[in-house]
């Protein structure tokens, strides 16, 4: 996860502005702006079961269940850290103003319609959004208060926008999922068709990260520290997964016999095949893996890239 283990706000603690943003990177920034509250959300929803329509609790009940079996951090843990959260997010009456500061990329934009989706139904007088096309972890303290002065209220449109869209994400149909440009909310549409890529592909069955990750290893074996930036960061923008989150996609693939793990990682038999084109991904079974509402047991629900829409096969 894109997430350490500090809290910089609790319940308990009130002021006049409450900043919520995407993890603990960006706190560390906007905490040499603002001496106020600042919620970290510290949730990569683009893995795992994400299901709208159940109350906040239950959702972070199983979210951090999730987590905890993924091997991202004890159970206890974040479940303490999920309920100071949501504990934080009921109380923002208590603040004058709330200030959403969010990325433009797959996991800044769906903590986002979550948020957008629970202001939709509890709404704030004075809800404002700051999402540029820039890294809020990177970004220089001067850059920060800049953004700060340049701050919109949030709208209905975007409220609206926000609510369907983490409705059709969180829903057992992901061909509701639509990634048609968003006015109101610029970002969204490339998110969510960059989501939508995680399904099995029409051609051979393979993710687009699991397809980038066999192709970084086509040539020969590579330790993580390579494997990493060959398999995200040269072939996304924005990028948007953190390396635990990798290391647990190349632990699914390992078990699938798509890679081999030694000193180095590299390609399993089944990955070397798929490669070459001698047969497809879902050809044997694989361990499940859930985009949001939607649990991936085989290859029927696919990505066809020509069409740029899922498809049932």
């Amino acid at each position: 996860m894109r997430a350490a283990a500090s809290a910089a706000c609790s319940p308990g603690r009130t002021s006049r502005v409450l900043h919520v943003t995407n993890g603990d990177c960006a706190v560390s920034v906007l905490s040499q702006v603002f001496k106020e509250a600042i919620l970290p959300w510290r949730d990569a929803l683009h893995e795992g079961p994400v299901h709208a329509g159940i109350p906040l609790e239950d959702l972070s009940r199983r979210r951090a269940a999730f987590i905890a079996q993924a091997g991202w951090a004890p159970h206890v843990r974040v479940r303490e850290t999920f309920i100071q959260r949501d504990a934080a997010l009921l109380s923002v009456m208590q603040h004058e103003e709330v200030v959403l500061w969010f990325e433009h990329d797959l996991y800044d934009q769906l903590q986002l319609i979550q948020l957008l989706d629970w202001f939709c139904v509890h709404p704030h007088p004075r809800l404002s959004l700051v999402c540029e096309a820039e890294y809020l972890g990177t970004m220089t303290p001067a850059r920060a208060a800049e953004l700060f002065g340049q701050r919109r209220p949030v709208t209905r449109a975007q409220l609206g926008a926000g609510a369907r869209a983490w409705g059709a994400f969180g829903s057992p149909d992901p061909m509701r999922i639509r990634s048609e440009p968003v006015r109101s909310l610029p970002f969204l549409g490339a998110a969510l068709r960059r989501l939508l890529e995680e399904y099995p592909w029409s051609g051979d069955g393979l993710s687009r990260l699991e397809r980038q990750t066999l192709e970084a290893l086509r040539e020969r074996p590579l330790p993580f520290e390579e494997l990493f930036p060959r398999a995200h960061h040269r072939r996304e923008d924005p990028v948007f997964l953190g390396d635990t989150v990798l290391l647990w996609h190349l632990a699914r693939l390992e078990a699938d016999g798509l890679l081999r793990k030694g000193e180095l990682w590299s390609l399993g038999s089944r990955g070397e095949e798929i490669l070459l084109g001698k047969t497809d991904a879902w050809a044997q079974p694989r361990r499940a893996r859930w985009l949001g509402g939607y649990e991936v047991r085989d290859g029927r629900m696919r990505w066809d890239p020509g069409l740029a829409r899922l498809v049932r096969v």
